[in-house]
């Protein structure tokens, strides 16, 4: 279910070296006595094996570089505010041309380009294997093939929602030719993204490695949690849709997840009190709501000290750190959870108590966003706390709320209805009525905006919120002047002369 600690160091080794730019010709006159050879690669299924890995290896490094995942999703103009770092207050009031070692580095995408490039390398050397080695079978193939375009589909989404239009590489690049390449239409990145994704569904399982069929020699509970399968595909095919306001599509997409979602093995989240702790819902030990999570076993040694939102998040009491990063104020608390039966935060008007599964040390300065808190052993470690929380992109909840938000846009409200209130239900929250006086899909933001908070939504649906309705007019105007992308780093835009720097940011 998870990948070895040996197979991560292997990765690291190799991969950041040499399968990110293995099509690269500069790098071919380097020799590296702790790395093969190009002639001795795509030999032999261990070299599949291996590369298919690093594929996910550097996914996961893109995504937690930095906490880059909740920069760009969840600090900026979000619930959340900064205690007193100045780089991540800049985030937050969408200062993002400020002079921060940070804001650089999350304005450059190169480490995006080495996911996309590995798995083009892969696309195009895998199938080199099976005239060398008997035992790569073209169930492999096609198997691998698969979840290599799954992937640079999803980074070319990804990317897309930072920055726009951004160059579309089909194909292994030199490192020399792909400095000076142009950009693309955001809406032909995002075609060819769903395009290769619908290319490859058939090909993607609801699990691999079924009995008594291994995949790679391991069954299916190894492989649960860490590879792309035909769920997270249609789900990262219902936001592309989504981030377009192609809402027929997104109903198409998410109703396959709905109607399937047991052949993934998946449920609901039923108790929003088995959160934390190394059985919690976003610990890789409980998968049976995630949809595409990138995980970080403890048992495996792939927990760590930065790159989780625990990191931004807690303090003391839970670890030994004075003041959290970022926390969400009380005012905003109140405001958005105002329902005072919500298990995930509810205040008793009696007593005056409060009921959370969201924060810890609500009555003191500060209170501390603990929804996610996968710590070793349950507790810190001293001063040095190490976190073993998946980033999950989407889950079954996450879901069937886009799908209610697609439904309401398209006048389907009865079944939007009751997808949201199943969600409602489930956190002890009243259900919403035709008599409300908050319309439809108001009311389905704001249980996404509870729900999914911490998980890198929010900057995102306030974006697709607004493109549907006037909400906020600052993000109105953001959007009518391409304000939502984030500037490009001087450092690419010096290195690509054919490059222009987004015009809000000009």
């Amino acid at each position: 279910m998870k990948i070895k600690a040996k197979i991560l160091k292997f990765i690291c080794g190799l991969f950041l070296i040499q399968v990110t730019f293995s099509g690269c010709s500069k790098q071919l006159d380097i020799v590296s006595g702790e790395v093969s050879s190009e002639t001795l690669q795509w030999t032999s299924i261990s070299d599949t094996k291996s590369s298919l890995i690093g594929m996910y290896a550097l996914l996961r490094a893109s995504m937690l570089e930095n906490n880059s995942h909740w920069m760009y999703g969840e600090l900026r103009s979000g619930d959340f505010i900064s205690y007193n770092r100045q780089d991540l207050k800049a985030i937050n009031e969408g200062n993002l041309k400020a002079a921060h070692p940070l804001i650089k580095d999350l304005t450059n995408w190169r480490r995006f380009y080495a996911v996309i490039n590995a798995a083009s390398v892969f696309i195009e050397r895998a199938p080199e294997v099976m005239s060398k080695d008997s035992r790569y079978t073209e169930v492999n193939l096609k198997l691998d093939i698969a979840q290599a375009k799954a992937i640079r589909a999803f980074t070319y989404f990804y990317m897309v929602r930072i920055w726009g239009d951004v160059p579309l590489l089909s194909k292994s690049f030199d490192d020399g030719v792909f400095e000076h390449r142009p950009r693309t239409a955001a809406q032909t990145v995002l075609n060819f993204a769903e395009s290769e994704i619908l290319s490859v569904i058939e090909d993607l399982p609801y699990s691999y490695g079924i009995a008594p069929t291994s995949y790679y020699g391991e069954n299916s509970g190894y492989w649960r949690s860490v590879l792309f399968n035909k769920l997270t595909g249609y789900s990262i095919l219902a936001h592309i849709s989504a981030w377009q306001g192609k809402y027929i599509n997104v109903d198409t997409y998410t109703k396959f997840i709905i109607d399937n979602y047991a052949s993934g093995l998946l449920t609901y989240i039923t108790s929003i009190g088995n959160l934390s702790g190394l059985s919690g819902v976003f610990s890789n030990n409980y998968a049976a709501g995630q949809l595409f999570s990138i995980p970080s076993p403890y048992i495996y040694g792939e927990a760590s000290a930065t790159g989780h939102i625990e990191e931004l998040t807690l303090a003391y009491p839970i670890i030994a750190k004075q003041k959290p990063d970022i926390y969400v104020p009380k005012d905003t608390i109140v405001e958005v959870f105002n329902d005072i039966n919500d298990t995930r935060f509810g205040i008793d008007t009696v007593s005056g108590l409060t009921r959370t599964n969201y924060f810890t040390n609500y009555s003191g300065e500060i209170p501390l966003f603990s929804k996610i808190k996968i710590l070793r052993d349950g507790e810190s470690n001293g001063a040095y706390a190490v976190y073993g929380s998946n980033l999950i992109f989407t889950r079954l909840e996450e879901i069937a709320l886009l799908r209610a938000e697609a439904l309401a846009v398209l006048g389907v409200k009865d079944e939007a209805i009751s997808l949201l209130n199943r969600i409602k239900a489930n956190r002890k929250v009243q259900g919403y009525s035709v008599v409300s006086t908050t319309p439809l899909i108001d009311e389905i933001f704001n249980e996404r905006r509870r729900e999914l908070m911490g998980e890198g939504w929010r900057w995102y649906d306030q974006v697709r919120h607004n493109r549907l309705k006037a909400v906020s007019t600052e993000l109105v105007d953001l959007i009518a002047k391409d304000g939502i992308y984030w500037p490009i780093s001087n450092d690419v835009l010096r290195k690509n002369k054919e490059l222009e720097q987004n015009n809000y940011w000009k």
